[in-house]
């Protein structure tokens, strides 16, 4: 008898202690956002800029993340795309990465092309990259390291839209004047480069 009035009291003082331990709480509610818009906004001195806002499925705002000011005729510098949890925002030189469910800023990448960029991803999160009056093509990976670079100057001036990925092969259309400086555009591209090394595989007119 006296040995289950020990456990019992031991078991007591166990319950008791347990119940004064500092307790943690997870707020489960907290609003995730699935889904991101974005608008060109100006400021009273006529610069432009692009705000990123995620939501939720049910259109809850979540977070907003503005990019950097430009004029007008570099607003085309911005561009953005969501992938998968991540959200790109193409800024200029800069590219900057934004958690999608909470707006979180994850890294910064410094860019080589600061206009108009036209980009695509693969299986692995690489980043092929070109752009508006550029007539070179990048492979970046996922920590914005260069992998391999593709100058293509033959062409002459040229603008680049449209960049795919599929299969192992990266295709990118362009606009092309065979005399720099002036772009009178008279010939059309379709181009095709190995993913893994950059190499051109084939043109298509």
């Amino acid at each position: 008898m006296k040995q289950i009035r020990i456990i019992v009291t031991i078991f007591l003082l166990s319950v008791g202690c347990f119940s004064m331990l500092p307790k943690t709480t997870v707020d489960v509610s907290a609003a995730k956002a699935v889904k991101v818009k974005a608008k060109s906004k100006s400021t009273k001195s006529g610069k432009f800029y692009i705000v990123l806002t995620g939501y939720t499925k049910k259109g809850k705002k979540v977070w907003t993340r503005k990019s950097d000011k430009h004029i007008g005729a570099q607003v085309s510098q911005v561009t953005y795309k969501k992938r998968k949890n991540q959200v790109y925002l193409f800024d200029g030189k800069k590219l900057k990465i934004f958690r999608l469910s909470s707006g979180k800023k994850l890294k910064q990448i410094k860019l080589k092309i600061g206009a108009g960029h036209s980009f695509a991803f693969d299986s692995k999160d690489n980043i092929y990259l070109t752009g508006y009056f550029y007539n070179t093509v990048y492979k970046l990976d996922k920590k914005g390291r260069i992998q391999w670079r593709k100058n293509i100057k033959h062409l002459g001036l040229s603008n680049a839209y449209g960049a795919k990925y599929k299969k192992g092969i990266l295709t990118v259309y362009y606009e092309s004047s065979p005399r720099a400086g002036e772009l009178d555009i008279n010939k059309h591209f379709w181009i095709k480069f190995n993913s893994k090394n950059g190499k051109i595989k084939s043109y298509r007119r």
